[in-house]
């Protein structure tokens, strides 16, 4: 039987197969491991009690140490603590020293001798140090004590933990007083006990490029124990294309715990081309980046297609650790209305970087059921927008306007949930609202799915209660572990009418924000502003919204002037045979009534000072040198001399001479001689 022809030269493939060499070219795989091995890492010691922890991370050390403090001499073995790192990688650890450094701090004696023991186990490996005679005494004062642990090479895998033992087997002080203590610290940046390790700690992994038109996505994958704290603690992540670093703002995505960053190059010189793609990844800032590279064949078409930004599959990480930056304008008015007090706010949040990004993401999956989303996007139904306009890279008017209409009771769980905002500090509770609130959304010109401010506006109405404090705003982040806002902006205005106040108004708790009140006859304004503002920022502005005559601005305002004119007027009628020049030097008040007046003081208060300036106003007036005598009957009978000092006309009651009297004036002995 004859064999065809097209089988033989199947059989003579299959045959030469094996003698064919298969590069390991980058194109050929989806991935390329290009790094890491195991590497050199600090492992900072954080948390109390039984949560004390190892953590590769030092942005999770926080501003107060931890401690364990012995105040006693003794010659057991004590456990001063135990401390777990309990996400690992696998991988081979190679034979080193690891060097293990806890701060301490020795107070009322002049030192310790210290015989202690810092164990490190991994499985069933356990490998130890002591203090030797050069560290063994720990001198009065602040320092470190340092162990070095040999390590021998093993494997570890991601079952594994590493312990940290520290275990103190005596402690003897030397001239101690009463309160004689030795005290372990760790756990801040000031105390930043560490366990220096080489441990396998990720894989990096750089995907094949996506090409469109003439734009190339490069994607790196980051595949360690902790997930997307790997990226967002992580000091910094880099890519070059060809040694040159690529720009802009990366997208982040994360599915378990491998984070995918995805860059966009848009050098291409167009065709087929070979790239050199590279990453550096500075893990710790201390220590050496982790990097690695990989080249890759491509092929670019001429193209404006494109949006200039990756669209990825999955969720957006709505921060890669260093957070996005917030802007909040708020303005509020306070009005009686119906014979209550209704307060008017409208509410303007401007969001960048990664969270904009989100957001527009999510907007472009309005409707989209896939249980991988997070709670904030998958809540939002479909309504009226369809396939086509779902996952369109493109936010259409149907997207906008289910968005808008499904917030109005979306909106407490979209802003805490989604971006951290605690909507009922920063726009008031839904439930007392009288009306159903208005909800904007504005895409700032740019309606595509791309890294681009996007604004919020929110108007609501809600009554607040007469004459009762109440807090007008209070620090409305809620602190992530992972910061969404690197910091933000702040700019609030709230005015009243003429016959409503905001009274006894004072910000407290803060010294980063700055506030103004004025006070108008037309109403109150108060002005509260800051940059730059940390997202763990505590403050709070508190009021009393009043209709109250004497708090009001124009009642209190006409009310000031009619107390200051009747002052005036008693003053002058006081001073009416007298001399007027002190009387009109403390005119000077005058102004200081209106400054208090103008910057808002609490009515108690400016009454207080009318009563006080009237007050001296009226003693001056009192104590003036008249400006004539006593009885007029004398000066008509009698001729009349002026005094030299004070210019008072005294009567002449005799002609005997030399004459002594005294001024009726100030008082002052006026001699006549002729």
């Amino acid at each position: 039987m004859r064999v065809p022809f097209f089988m033989l030269v199947v059989l003579l493939g299959t045959l030469m197969l094996p003698l064919v060499s298969h590069p390991a070219a980058a194109a050929d795989s989806d991935e390329v491991l290009v790094c890491c091995d195991a590497s050199e890492v600090d492992l900072y010691l954080i948390g109390s009690d039984s949560n004390k922890k190892l953590t590769p991370f030092a942005k999770e050390l926080g501003d107060d140490s931890q401690s364990t403090v012995v105040e006693n001499s003794f010659t057991s073995q004590e456990l001063i603590g135990r401390w777990v790192l309990a996400d690992t990688w696998a991988g081979d650890v190679p034979a080193s020293t690891w060097t293990f450094s806890m701060e301490y701090t020795v107070s009322n004696a002049a030192g310790a001798q210290v015989n202690a023991t810092a164990t490190v186990l991994v499985g069933s490996k356990s490998f130890s140090a002591q203090t030797d005679a050069s560290s063994s005494f720990l001198a009065q004062g602040s320092g470190t004590m340092v162990f070095d642990i040999e390590v021998e090479s093993f494997s570890i895998s991601g079952s594994n933990k590493v312990e940290l033992e520290l275990e103190a087997q005596g402690v003897v002080f030397s001239v101690p007083a009463g309160d004689a203590k030795l005290e372990f610290l760790w756990g801040s940046e000031e105390d930043d006990s560490s366990l220096q390790a080489t441990l396998p700690l990720l894989d990096i992994m750089i995907l094949e490029p996506e090409v469109e038109g003439s734009e190339v996505y490069v994607s790196v994958t980051l595949d360690s124990p902790w997930g997307m704290s790997t990226l967002a603690l992580s000091d910094s992540i880099g890519l070059k294309v060809n040694g040159q670093d690529v720009g802009g703002d990366p997208i982040e995505t994360a599915s378990g715990d491998t984070v995918r960053v995805t860059w966009t190059w848009t050098d291409a010189q167009g065709g087929v081309e070979t790239i050199e793609v590279g990453v550096e990844l500075k893990f710790q800032a201390s220590k050496p980046a982790l990097t690695g590279s990989t080249s890759f064949e491509i092929e670019t078409f001429d193209s404006t297609g494109g949006t200039g930004t990756y669209y990825p599959p999955d969720e957006p990480l709505r921060t890669n650790g260093d957070g996005s930056s917030l802007d909040v304008r708020i303005e509020m008015e306070l009005s009686p209305t119906n014979g209550k007090l209704e307060l008017k706010k409208s509410t303007i949040i401007t969001v960048d970087n990664e969270m904009a990004f989100w957001m527009r993401w999510g907007l472009d999956h309005i409707g989209d059921e896939t249980p991988a989303l997070s709670a904030p996007i998958r809540a939002f139904a479909a309504g009226g927008v369809s396939d086509d306009d779902r996952v369109s890279r493109s936010i259409e008017e149907v997207e906008i306007d289910e968005f808008q209409r499904q917030m109005i009771d979306l909106a407490p769980l979209y802003l805490s949930s989604g971006m951290g905002l605690d909507s009922g500090e920063l726009l008031g509770n839904f439930r007392d609202f009288t009306t159903s609130p208005e909800i904007e959304l504005d895409l700032n010109g740019n309606s595509d799915v791309v890294n681009h401010p996007v604004t919020l506006k929110f108007t609501t109405i809600e009554q607040v209660s007469n004459g009762e404090r109440i807090d007008l705003l209070r620090n409305f982040i809620v602190v992530q572990p992972v910061e969404l806002w690197s910091e933000y902006s702040l700019d609030l205005k709230a005015t009243s009418t003429s016959f409503s106040a905001f009274s006894y108004s004072a910000l407290q708790e803060t010294e980063e924000l700055d506030m103004t009140i004025m006070r108008f006859p037309w109403g109150d304004q108060i002005v509260l502003r800051g940059e730059g503002i940390d997202q763990g920022e505590s403050f709070s502005l508190a009021t009393v919204p009043t209709t109250s005559v004497i708090d009001s601005p124009m009642p209190l305002s006409v009310i000031s002037v009619i107390a200051c004119l009747a002052a005036f007027v008693i003053a002058m009628r006081l001073t009416r045979e007298r001399k007027r020049t002190y009387f009109y030097m403390e005119m000077i008040f005058l102004p200081v009534v209106a400054l208090i007046q103008l910057f808002g003081y609490p009515a108690p208060f400016v009454g207080v000072v009318i009563i006080g300036m009237s007050v001296i106003w009226w003693v001056t007036a009192l104590a003036s040198p008249r400006t004539q005598p006593r009885g007029g009957s004398a000066r008509s009978q009698h001729p009349t001399i002026p005094c030299p000092a004070c210019q008072v006309m005294n009567p002449v009651v005799t002609n005997e001479r030399p004459h002594r009297f005294a001024c009726e004036g100030c008082q002052r002995i006026i001699k006549l001689v002729a």
